[in-house]
């Protein structure tokens, strides 16, 4: 018995067979792009999700020795919240969707606020309102594209899509529902009352199932185009960072999660949300809740590194390169420091926030830039480890998954910054791992779920932090944050201009 696992992420798109302990057997991808016409807009087409998943699906099917009659299931997670409209045949509204990264809808966020006591709100939806969620974008678009908004029947985010473009069934799960501000933590469900504040028409979201429930089987027609047998029934899934969260097999207090890609996740677990304007709360696919804070540039402003020192020179530079002049830099950078928001932050009104260079010197070099963004990245998150500290949550280790883990230089970066052992997991695929376990799940081929997640692949890189390192950034961070702060009233001084 196997499964076909697809993940449909920012910037690629996966598809994999696994087995029933989600084992991956075979393994394609293609790459995608995030188009972005405007300062603070990140959007993505539906229609070439779709092309690419079929390509995807195809390639691994030609390039198989497995046989296919072996499928048995289909489980999809993806990248979140980005609204996708339908409308009445099924056909797509939204040309461009705004993606999760998306901020145009920041002054839908600050009219609630003026509007709305947040405290309030939160005991509802557990979260602050942010740009990220469907339910402000689902907004935007009602006060911006009227016509549109009204000839939306469903509003699906992206892995849903994927589901109802094989089974024809619109549908979601938990950990999705849980991020649209439209839900209510403590009744599992969407609330009223929030529709009612956000203005929209909640019947235009789709029905809440559990992330291991059969939605509906493929259509005959669409498995014919991909070369897969009929009737293979669908898994409802869940978001991308959550279900790897179960391909890690990780659960329990006590050990958090840096999931480093485009962005930068950072995961703790708890039995139920933390309630507080700087965590967002999202359910997992399996039980309890998944309390995080992030960074949209968390790996993003590497690659915006990478990309500007190459146009300073004349040849490209490797990440390898950047990363061995970083190493040459000594800890603390020489006093400078990089404030990493280059697309805003999500909290505490930050939208307008941006990315800057502080403390700048004539002896700065160009190998100064390039450490100095990844000081800048594990300053940021060692913020928010500060923050996890201040509201309780013991946090003994932090468990490392993403491309970036191939950076070692930015983990021991971490380590150092956070004084916590960094585990970098050799799970590369923990997105469609945990794919193949939902769908073996739901299916009825495994009894535990939380048992098989934890079989997990054992080879892992610890990275312990540097005393003497540590020493030094523990007064980096305390600057870090200090100037952080004066950088905050600037910011909300340039919001009103």
């Amino acid at each position: 018995m196997n499964i076909l696992a697809i993940d449909l992420g920012t910037q690629s798109i996966r598809a994999a067979i696994t087995n029933e302990k989600g084992e991956i057997l075979t393994l394609s991808q293609l790459p995608q792009e995030v188009n972005c016409p405007h300062p603070g807009w990140a959007q993505q087409k539906p229609e070439t999700w779709w092309k690419l998943v079929k390509k995807v699906i195809k390639k691994i099917i030609n390039t198989s020795e497995i046989e296919i009659n072996s499928i048995q299931g289909i489980c999809t997670c993806g990248q979140m919240h980005g609204p996708v409209g339908i409308d009445d045949e099924g056909n797509i509204t939204t040309e461009w969707t705004q993606i999760w990264m998306d901020k145009r809808c920041e002054n839908i966020c600050k009219m609630i606020k003026k509007n709305h006591d947040q405290a309030e709100l939160a005991k509802i939806t557990g979260n602050p309102i942010t740009t990220g969620w469907p339910g402000v974008k689902v907004r935007w678009i009602k006060d911006n594209q009227p016509e549109l908004y009204n000839r939306t029947k469903v509003f699906l985010v992206p892995k849903d899509f994927i589901n109802f473009q094989l089974t024809g069934v619109a549908a979601t799960d938990h950990s999705e529902a849980s991020g649209t501000y439209l839900y209510d933590f403590n009744k599992n469900g969407y609330n009223e009352q929030m529709a009612k504040i956000l203005d929209i028409n909640l019947a235009k979201f789709a029905p809440i199932f559990n992330s291991y429930d059969i939605i509906g089987k493929i259509k005959e027609e669409t498995a014919e185009e991909m070369g897969i047998p009929n009737n293979i029934p669908v898994v409802a899934g869940g978001g991308d960072f959550i279900v790897s969260l179960l391909g890690l097999g990780l659960a329990g207090e006590g050990s958090a999660v840096d999931m480093t890609g485009t962005s930068t996740l950072f995961v703790v677990h708890k039995n139920k949300p933390i309630v507080n304007p700087l965590v967002q709360n999202l359910r997992h696919v399996i039980n309890g809740w998944v309390p995080f804070t992030m960074l949209d540039t968390g790996g993003l402003s590497m690659k915006w590194c990478k990309d500007l020192l190459s146009s300073m020179g004349n040849k490209e530079i490797s990440y390898e390169e950047m990363i061995k002049m970083a190493a040459d830099v000594p800890v603390g950078c020489e006093g400078l420091l990089f404030y990493p928001y280059m697309l805003g932050e999500r909290r505490k009104e930050n939208v307008l926030a941006r990315g800057c260079f502080y403390g700048l010197t004539i002896n700065h070099k160009a190998a100064h830039l390039a450490r100095s963004i990844m000081e800048g990245v594990a300053l940021a998150i060692g913020k928010d480890v500060l923050n996890f500290r201040n509201l309780g949550v013991n946090i003994n280790q932090v468990y490392c998954l993403g491309g970036a883990t191939r950076n070692k230089l930015l983990y021991q970066i971490k380590a150092d910054v956070m004084n916590l052992p960094q585990i970098l997991t050799e799970e590369p695929e923990a997105s469609l791992r945990g794919c193949g376990l939902l769908a073996a799940y739901g299916l009825g081929f495994i009894d535990d779920i939380g048992e098989v997640a934890r079989l997990k692949n054992s080879k892992t890189r610890r990275i312990k932090p540097n005393e003497d390192a540590a020493s030094i950034y523990k007064n980096v961070l305390k600057e870090f944050i200090r100037m952080y702060d004066h950088l905050l009233g600037y910011w909300h001084e340039n919001r009103e201009k």
